[in-house]
């Protein structure tokens, strides 16, 4: 099996989003992420498709490893020039199904959620002209095919094993060929993926994250495993940069600790401020979306109450215990 890495570039985000061509000799062309929507992503893809000896018309699938229009944008122009067939998990299909009629109203729920987190209303204008800009970056797939937890997938002599994976999003999925684990935005190389701000659909992230993790690393022979990110280059052996990310929680948890630690009740965008300093852009989405990911699983520990709409307290201020 062959597998090419196409890095896209994007406007709005830090790094490109990789979409991974991936055939045997006995199999069609499979795409695994798209890119972001754009004609210049569009472009992209379909000049370095010919450069592999492919073309869109060749593609047979598109699996998507979640909703998010980076990793999904072009689903549906592939699937109009070849026919492909769209996968998604089942928890993310509504939004990549009806990703055009659904735009207003998860902006909505985004709009709910940052005064939830204690995000001024000023800033939330700010964000809110951002969130605006990605009406245009997807199209609905009403015809996407829905996959589950386990599923495998055969294309000629490939196949595909699904493995759910929510955390950074409800229905995030990695894809298992061989030994090779095609992870999207679940587990990247150099930075950690964010969690509490990338699906606001429903809550718990952070515990489902930090379990999906845990999923990988129960893989057989996970040392062997090759790790094809959404973002940055691929590696060999997950299990060290799964326990640097485990770690990295445990310590974001407990300076959330230290920074209540004085008895005051705050909000997750005011701790975000005194972690991160100041934030722009989507940037106090995502900081602040986090921040609140943690509270969520520090007051179900007990370390932490809500005292007011949308503050945290912490309950002991002398108990400094590292969270679990």
């Amino acid at each position: 099996m062959e597998v090419h890495q196409i890095a896209i570039p994007n406007p709005y985000f830090e790094s490109p989003t990789n979409a991974f061509l991936i055939h045997g000799s006995h199999s069609p062309p499979l795409l695994i992420d798209t890119g972001i929507g754009t004609a210049e992503a569009l472009s992209l893809l379909q000049r370095t498709l010919n450069q592999y000896g492919c073309s869109l018309q060749d593609i047979a699938g598109v699996l998507l490893t979640h909703k998010h229009v980076d990793h999904s944008g072009l689903a549906r122009a592939i699937q109009e020039e070849s026919g492909a067939r769209v996968y998604v998990h089942s928890d993310d299909w509504v939004d990549v199904a009806l990703f055009e009629e659904r735009h207003e109203e998860v902006s909505e729920l985004y709009l709910d959620a940052m005064r939830r987190w204690g995000i001024p209303e000023e800033v939330i204008l700010q964000v809110g002209h951002f969130r605006a800009q990605f009406a245009g970056l997807g199209r609905s797939v009403p015809t996407a095919k829905k996959l589950s937890d386990g599923q495998v997938l055969r294309f000629g002599d490939l196949e595909v094993r699904v493995l759910h994976t929510p955390g950074h999003t409800q229905g995030s999925a990695c894809f298992l060929v061989g030994q090779r684990l095609f992870t999207g935005d679940h587990l990247l190389p150099t930075y950690t993926s964010n969690v509490g701000a990338t699906d606001v659909t429903t809550g718990g992230h952070l515990e489902k994250f930090l379990t999906s993790l845990q999923k990988i690393l129960e893989l057989p022979n996970a040392e062997r495993l090759e790790i094809y990110p959404g973002h940055g280059q691929p590696w060999t052996d997950p299990r060290a940069r799964i326990t640097k990310i485990l770690k990295h929680h445990r310590e974001r948890a407990e300076r959330i600790l230290k920074i209540l630690s004085d008895g005051q009740a705050l909000t997750a965008f005011e701790i975000a401020q005194k972690l991160f300093g100041r934030l722009k852009d989507y940037h106090v989405l995502l900081g602040a979306g986090e921040v609140y990911a943690h509270l969520e699983v520090l007051e179900s520990q007990g370390h932490v109450r809500q005292v007011e709409p949308y503050r945290f307290q912490i309950v002991d201020e002398n108990c400094m215990t590292s969270p679990s």
